[in-house]
């Protein structure tokens, strides 16, 4: 049987038409920030069900730094930071020993014993089948990376203080085969078969051949990585685990946590890479990633597996070259462990060993087809709230197998107990029954009930809507009296100088915003709105003056800008609100269109000036007692100022020395000769800068009120 559904979507990705998103999950990358458990994942984006893969071990220790074949089926492993070894047998985890030292990233069987090389010992210790530690051999070399065993022999593949180390250890003696003094260390040694052995180096990433004839060491690659982390041959041929950034952490003993579900992929350069060096010593790229590193390789049932971090993924690749380029996949995810590294491969019979750390555990992997996997989605977004529509499956399921797909959907970046349920397996093309939600996720499942019968997936496609939500406003700013916002600056903006101080100062305190200017002009009237929408909407305003008494005056109902000013100048004087409706309009779709008002605390348009009066200027000995009221009937005054010639003025204050009322009283002694003939100008400002000037003749009476 065959599922098929025509998709209106993008081949790759998410794709969005007024907020109509599709979401098409068909090729590889589109699976890669997916959970899988039983699934694999093929390089043209194909599910299928995976090889079988179960845990059989854990330690608490959190991290397998090393692991050996124990020759019998099982394992020796180091965990932890201080030296401890365990023996995995028998389908039980069972404690060794512990070495003096810090931790031990290489092993080797020599017999029946292991010998183990804790880092900065400059020591081999050889451990018993019964835990017993003994020395074996001092060793130039402060980290030991890989150990190999040659008859009675010991390779030592490491780093010294004078660079990257080769040794040869026997019991009781060890001598150095060759030297690098370019490179930190050898970070990985296979056999190449023939009485010699392939090495890779931290520093420029090379590989390298060590040949018994002469001591020689020949490098046969430099690769554009900074270690070679992993080495594998198989038909002669040689696969090479490169790697950018690991090895440091190794030494530090702090590998990384798992990434998750929300891990972006956005780096670009590639991060590792396993290359293949054919018989004439012909490189060659095979696959490379952004995001996983290289930990470990092996030939195994006809290719090769990649072990890889922080998504614990086995990949897989063909081994050989001139294969029909149709009959097998160029790569593929054939597991994941779901701990953070899968870090070593060991053969057990006919199945295969597969160590995973963060945290520490061992995996038992077969041949045999697993009957049944399961495939977490990545998480999809809201933006911020969805309305969750259908999905739609293209699969293949032959006799006998199965796929299932579910829903879930949550408030929270990461699945957790506050999610919803799974739903019930859907139909290709039914409706989840879900409330709006800002994540979702779907799952499938696939299963077979005949041994090697897999369904295959194609396509994975959904639809969902953003829900709209009305605009949320922070606020509307009121500016100051007189200044001016506009897009280009107004025909008659007058100069700086005719500037109130108080505005002077925050013209460029507030600054452009693109070709916004702010200038001042008498009447002028300006106000900021601090308004989002949720969606990313394009918003439009209508825009009201609202007085204490009477009906809306209406300004503006298709406005555009963030800000907005008027000509207070043709309105009544009094006290006002500004009322601003924000619509979505624009982007929305017309029946899902949505509005917020926000309406501004009062403001006063004021437009006359304040009056003076009881106005006099005597003499008082060497001084003039200069004498008035000034009254404003809408708003407070905010200066007042006196002058002999109307040039130069004396800034003054209230009798109670604030202004804080509409009428203020003043009385000042102006020093004689700071007035030149016989009259004295006093001027006084209120808040909306309308001014009044007045003058009086010295010694004149002030006239009645």
């Amino acid at each position: 049987m065959r599922w098929f559904s025509l998709v209106l979507s993008a081949a790759l990705g998410v794709t969005a038409l007024a907020d109509q998103p599709t979401a098409t999950f068909s090729s590889f990358n589109d699976w890669l920030g997916s959970e899988t458990r039983g699934v694999r994942i093929d390089a043209d984006g194909r599910l299928r069900l995976a090889p079988n893969l179960r845990r059989v071990g854990q330690l608490p220790e959190g991290v397998i730094w090393a692991a050996v074949p124990d020759g019998s089926g099982g394992a020796y492993l180091s965990a932890g930071t201080d030296g401890k070894l365990f023996h995995y047998v028998a389908g039980q985890m069972k404690p060794l020993a512990q070495v003096k030292g810090g931790i031990v990233f290489a092993m080797a069987r020599l017999g029946q014993d292991l010998v183990v090389a804790p880092t900065g010992e400059g020591k081999l210790f050889r451990v018993t089948p019964g835990g017993d530690v003994k020395p074996f051999a001092d060793i130039d070399a402060r980290i030991v990376w890989a150990l190999a065993t040659e008859g009675d022999a010991v390779l030592v593949a490491g780093g010294s203080e004078k660079g990257a180390a080769l040794v040869q250890a026997r019991e009781g003696s060890s001598r150095r085969l060759a030297e690098l003094s370019d490179e930190t260390a050898f970070t990985a040694m296979v056999s190449d078969g023939q009485g010699g052995w392939y090495l890779g180096s931290h520093g420029r990433g090379l590989v390298l051949r060590y040949s018994r004839q002469g001591d020689r060491l020949e490098t046969l690659m430099d690769t554009p990585f900074e270690e070679v982390r992993a080495l594998a041959v198989a038909d002669g041929q040689l696969y090479i685990g490169a790697d950018n950034g690991l090895t440091p952490k190794f030494a530090t003993g702090q590998l990384e946590r798992r990434e998750g579900y929300l891990q972006a992929e956005t780096a670009t350069a590639a991060r590792s890479a396993v290359l293949r060096m054919d018989r004439e010593r012909v490189p060659e790229v095979l696959w490379q990633s952004a995001q996983s590193q290289v930990y470990a390789l092996t030939a195994w049932k006809g290719q090769l597996l990649v072990a890889t971090g922080n998504r614990s993924r086995i990949f897989s690749l063909p081994l050989g070259k001139g294969r029909d380029a149709d009959s097998f996949a160029p790569f593929a995810v054939v597991q994941e462990l779901g701990t953070a590294q899968a870090t070593a491969f060991l053969p057990s019979g006919g199945d295969l060993l597969v160590v995973g750390s963060n945290p520490a555990e061992l995996h038992l992997l077969s041949e045999a087809q697993a009957t049944e996997g399961t495939l977490e989605s990545r998480i999809l977004k809201g933006a911020p709230i969805a309305d969750w529509g259908r999905a739609y499956l293209d699969a293949e399921t032959p006799t006998g197998t199965s796929v299932e797909l579910q829903f879930r959907t949550g408030s929270t970046e990461a699945p957790d107990a506050t999610w919803s349920a799974w739903t019930p397996p859907l139909r290709s093309g039914e409706r989840p029954a879900l409330p709006p939600s800002r994540f979702a996720q779907f799952r499938l499942r696939l299963g077979s009930t005949r041994g090697g019968a897999s369904p295959i997936v194609e396509t994975v496609s959904l639809h969902w809507a953003h829900r709209n939500l009305s605009p949320v406003w922070e606020g509307v700013d009121l500016m100051p009296p007189g200044l001016v916002i506009t897009r280009n600056a107004p025909p008659d903006d007058i100069g700086i100088e005719r500037v109130p101080l108080e505005t002077q100062k925050l013209i460029p305190a507030l600054g452009y915003m693109g070709a916004e200017k702010r200038s001042f002009r008498r009447g002028g009237q300006s106000f900021v709105f601090r308004v989002n929408d949720p969606n990313g909407d394009t918003l439009r305003f209508s825009i009201s003056l609202v007085p204490d008494r009477g009906a809306p005056i209406p300004l503006e109902k298709d406005w555009k800008e963030r800000f907005f000013s008027f000509d207070t100048l043709p309105v009544p004087d009094g006290r006002y609100r500004l009322e601003v409706v924000a619509s979505d309009a624009p982007t929305a779709a017309f029946n899902t269109v949505l509005t917020s008002t926000w309406r501004t605390a009062p403001f006063l348009v004021d437009h006359t000036p304040p009056a003076i009066s009881d106005l006099s200027a005597a003499l008082e000995g060497d001084s003039i007692r200069v004498r008035f009221l000034a009254r404003d009937e809408t708003g407070m005054l905010k200066e007042a100022a006196v002058s002999a010639d109307g040039e130069r003025w004396l800034q003054i204050v209230p009798e109670d020395r604030v202004f804080d009322q509409k009428e203020e009283r003043f009385d000042v002694l102006v020093p004689r000769d700071a007035v030149r003939g016989s009259r004295v100008l006093v001027r006084v400002v209120d808040q909306h800068n309308n001014e009044q000037t007045a003058a009086v003749t010295i010694g004149a009476v002030p006239a009645k009120r």
